[in-house]
């Protein structure tokens, strides 16, 4: 009743006062500015946006920047031996934060030191070759390559030999770590005293998990003079760049008085990887004849023929049958030379071959390739205009500058250029001639090659053409073909392909029908190319009174490909076309 009573006295008292306003307008009258700040409906999504901005902005500050890890030493070291890491970062005391060596986590007892800039600790027992990192409670640093003295294969302790190359004990190779293309010295005696046709041989990269402490020289990539590797030699040191294709392991030196022991080398990794996967056996064999149709007196003619090039990714190459033997033999080309030739003769020269050739395939971190070395040989020679690249051309030169912009980087420069090349040409195999293929925009696998490696070299990056075949699935036919290596420091040679970029019906076997040439061709190359010749190969006159001859027919790349003498009056040259005998 009490309840009741209330109520009936609330009423009357409302009706006393006149019309009700509603509940809408009543709230509206008693909320206060600031509380309708915290009603309006944006108010709480705009708080959160706001409190994770300043979350996100503050977290780094209260946890701490990451370690960074600067230098470690010693870099090679045995299990038990002290280790000095240097940086900033690591904090002020252990507590959390460890040390991993090649994924092994030192105990407590192991570390000496710690501070924020510098750690000592004893290397684990378990402790193998691998990667050393820091970890804190704020991330983890960069990590920095580790050898474990006991992971080194030991060589053997001396020559095997008097006389033989030997590398010293003591500091064998300076620097000890180097990437590739960096310059190192190799200390030793009996090397000769000229380089002749004696090689340094690294651990091959395709290899390198299972050969690393190989003696096997089939194991083995060496330095190559077409490559420009070798700086200076002389019978107690050996200037030269890591090669393309080397990795950690054995160093070996080969002369004609013997192979010398094994010295241990680290190569780091640069601005980028290559790999060699997928390798497939060949056999081939190619030749050439020469029709005499007139002579007057005693003559010769001598005729340089290409072998199946030794690469990083053409290796294990066995010369089948060489007919007739060559008069010279050199990693480029054989000689052979007939003499007395007589009208109506044929003369002919046949090679085979048997060998294995590699997928390429190439990793490139773009923003950390170091500036071109400009004053080096390889810069030099890779850059200038020649027979066969007219990079001097002002019409080049013009196109080039269009195609890279104002893009400083080389590896984006050679995809601007790539891309550029490929948008202005079509191909057409009845155009052979470069500057001819430019202004009609137009051509055949030489003057895609000739112009892709023109339009780089003008633009300051070191590239070369390639002289090879293509082959398709068994029983198809081998076609001549012509391709590209740019050179970006760190990385090494890099292979492009700008035809088959641009012309997918040239794209050797049966590729996927989704398979994306033009991305593909740009860094990468499949292991049915064979290669013949890497860059224009300079070729010496034999007599002085010789008539030379170029034939740009050829499929290769030799600045003489024949030389005729005395009374040898008219005769053709042609070359039998590589065939595949034998595929495995």
């Amino acid at each position: 009743m009490a309840h009741l009573g209330d109520d009936m006295s609330a009423a009357a008292d409302a009706a006393a006062a006149g019309p009700r306003e509603t509940d809408g307008e009543q709230d509206k009258d008693k909320v206060k500015p600031h509380q309708r700040l915290f009603r309006s409906k944006g108010f709480i999504p705009s708080v959160v946006v706001i409190v994770l901005a300043v979350f996100v902005l503050l977290s780094p500050r209260m946890a701490g920047s990451p370690p960074r890890l600067e230098s470690i030493t010693p870099s090679r070291a045995k299990p038990g031996d002290v280790m000095i890491l240097t940086g900033h970062n690591f904090g002020s005391s252990q507590e959390s934060s460890e040390v991993r060596i090649a994924g092994i986590s030192p105990t407590s007892l192991d570390y000496t030191e710690w501070t924020d800039t510098r750690i000592s600790l004893r290397i684990p027992e378990e402790a193998g070759s691998g990667i050393v990192y820091v970890l804190t409670k704020s991330g983890r640093s960069s990590g920095l390559l580790f050898i474990s003295q006991n992971d080194i294969p030991q060589p053997a302790s001396g020559s095997t030999r008097p006389g033989d190359p030997f590398i010293l004990s003591d500091s064998p190779i300076q620097p000890s770590v180097a990437r590739v293309g960096d310059t190192i010295t190799v200390y030793g005696m009996n090397f000769g005293l000229e380089k002749g046709d004696s090689e340094v041989y690294f651990t091959w990269s395709g290899l390198q998990a299972a050969t690393g402490g190989s003696l096997d020289l089939a194991n083995l990539v060496p330095a190559r003079d077409y490559d420009l590797d070798y700086l200076s030699w002389s019978d107690r040191e050996i200037k030269l760049r890591v090669p393309q294709g080397a990795a950690s392991g054995n160093v070996m030196v080969k002369s004609d008085k013997g192979t010398s022991n094994a010295a241990y080398f680290v190569v780091n990794k640069g601005a980028g990887s290559t790999s060699y996967t997928s390798p497939r056996k060949y056999s081939v064999e190619y030749g050439l004849i020469v029709s005499v149709s007139a002579t007057s007196g005693e003559n010769s003619l001598s005729l340089w023929m290409p072998r199946v090039l030794a690469s990083p990714e053409q290796r294990s190459i066995e010369a089948v049958a060489q007919d007739p033997a060559p008069m010279m033999d050199t990693p480029a080309a054989a000689l052979y030379t007939f003499s007395n030739l007589q009208k109506g003769g044929k003369y002919k020269v046949d090679m085979s071959w048997m060998f294995d050739r590699y997928k390429v395939e190439t990793q490139v971190s773009t923003y950390d390739i170091p500036p071109y070395v400009t004053t080096a040989a390889l810069y030099t020679a890779f850059t200038a205009p020649d027979a066969l690249v007219p990079s001097a051309n002002p019409d080049v030169i013009k196109a080039a500058a269009n195609a890279v912009g104002q893009e400083k980087n080389p590896w984006l420069k050679a995809r601007r250029t790539y891309d550029w090349l490929l948008s202005q040409l079509t191909y057409s195999p009845n155009t052979s001639d470069s500057l001819v293929g430019l202004r009609a925009k137009r051509g055949n696998a030489f003057v895609f090659s000739s112009l892709y490696c023109a339009l780089l070299r003008a633009s300051g990056i070191p590239a070369r053409m390639v002289s090879g075949y293509l082959v398709g699935d068994p029983g198809q036919p081998a076609r001549r073909h012509y391709w590209n290596e740019l050179y970006l420091e760190t990385v090494g040679w890099i292979p492009v392909d700008p035809t088959l970029g641009e012309e997918k019906s040239l794209i050797p076997g049966t590729p996927p029908v989704d398979f994306d040439g033009r991305s593909y061709y740009f860094g990468n190359l499949d292991n049915q190319h064979i290669t013949l010749t890497k860059g224009l190969q300079q070729i010496s006159q034999m007599n002085p009174a010789g008539t030379i001859k170029e034939d740009r027919a050829m499929p290769y790349l030799l600045s003489i490909d024949e030389e005729a003498v005395g009374g040898l009056g008219s005769y053709t040259t042609s070359f039998e076309d590589l065939k595949v005998t034998g595929t495995y």
